[in-house]
């Protein structure tokens, strides 16, 4: 699947930082990570992000990885372990998610445990994340499919089920990228629409409570996807109808 041209230069920084770590320019993961920082830097790219910044870096290295394998084909599933170990774990969990056909069994719910245990995080829930972090990469870069990054986040729903609230928090967070995305391809281009998607789109997924707030969209809309401030104010706090959904 090709990736979508609105990361043209995110994928050129990834793609500069995975030649240094394929030439061995990269002894550790923390090199990988300020040879991330420093590439997007020059280029003025922001890290797939919402409000918080916490390892923003560490964990925008799922995008070199997803470059390496899928857009550059330069690597597989497995290779540079000792730099991409969370990324190569979360790989192999969402191969699992992707094998899954139709009910979650037991067997599997406990192998899925065990393989996101194996994942490095402070904690379970940072490991849970980490995992699903990837799977959402994937998909906003346009490399995993929308239906896979939701199988993704409904497994985890019925694996770790005391964490429903979170994921479906991600999924507002997956939502507003959604949204954003069609704000910076001129998909939506008034308040209205900004309204439709925003109230619609979550229940596209199958999920009830996931409408994003417009704070969350305008952050992505304007630090992430360069769009003019004043373009995206407009759309907003313009004034129209909220449509009823049902």
């Amino acid at each position: 699947m090709e990736i979508k041209k609105l990361h043209r230069e995110r994928v050129e920084a990834a793609l500069e930082v995975l030649e240094k770590a394929l030439r061995g320019e990269a002894r550790a993961r923390l090199d990988l990570v300020e040879a991330l920082r420093e590439a997007y830097r020059r280029r003025g790219v922001e890290p797939l992000r919402g409000f918080s910044t916490e390892s923003i870096f560490d964990k925008e290295l799922a995008t070199v990885h997803i470059v390496g394998i899928y857009g550059a084909g330069a690597m597989a599933p497995g290779d540079l372990d000792n730099l991409f170990y969370i990324e190569n774990k979360a790989h192999a969990v969402l191969d699992m998610v992707r094998n899954i056909t139709e009910v979650v069994t037991d067997e599997t719910k406990e192998n899925i445990k065990r393989h996101v245990a194996d994942i490095k995080g402070k904690d379970l829930e940072d490991k849970i994340f980490r995992f699903l972090r990837y799977a959402f990469t994937g998909t906003v870069l346009g490399v995993f499919s929308e239906p896979l990054f939701v199988k993704a986040v409904r497994t985890a729903e019925a694996v770790y089920t005391d964490m429903e609230e979170k994921l479906v928090r991600y999924m507002a967070f997956y939502t507003a990228y959604k949204v954003a995305e069609l704000i910076a391809t001129d998909a939506i281009r008034s308040p209205n629409d900004l309204k439709i998607y925003k109230y619609s789109y979550c229940l596209q997924l199958g999920f009830q409570k996931c409408k994003p707030s417009d704070k969350l969209i305008k952050e992505v809309a304007v630090s992430v996807y360069k769009v003019d401030k004043a373009k995206v104010n407009r759309l907003v706090t313009g004034k129209g109808i909220i449509p009823k959904v049902s």
